[in-house]
């Protein structure tokens, strides 16, 4: 998933997801759960993400990276720059201030 994310090529794992989701024969299969909340996370549907990721948190393999992942969509939904507003303000970097 990530390598595809940054490729810049985060739809292409839709198909993959659907596959595993059409063969898996649990329906609250953890790892699905986890991937389909990493997939929404990246394409910016943080309420999907969330959703998903809740099913994935009571596992003990994916669990503590999924508390991880919703505390961080939670912080941030919007998944923008914080520090990205540094450009406006009056603060420089000089040799100065190194």
């Amino acid at each position: 998933m990530n390598l595809y994310r940054r490729a810049g090529a985060i739809n292409d794992v839709k198909p993959y997801l659907e596959a595993a989701e059409n063969s898996s024969t649990r329906s609250s299969n953890a790892g699905l759960a986890f991937n389909k909340g990493l997939f929404f996370r990246y394409t910016n549907e943080p309420q999907k993400a969330l959703k998903e990721l809740n099913i994935a948190r009571f596992d003990g393999f994916f669990g503590e990276q999924a508390v991880h992942m919703m505390i961080e969509i939670y912080l941030n939904p919007a998944n923008e720059m914080i520090w990205s507003s540094l450009g406006e303000t009056e603060y420089s970097t000089t040799p100065d201030n190194i």
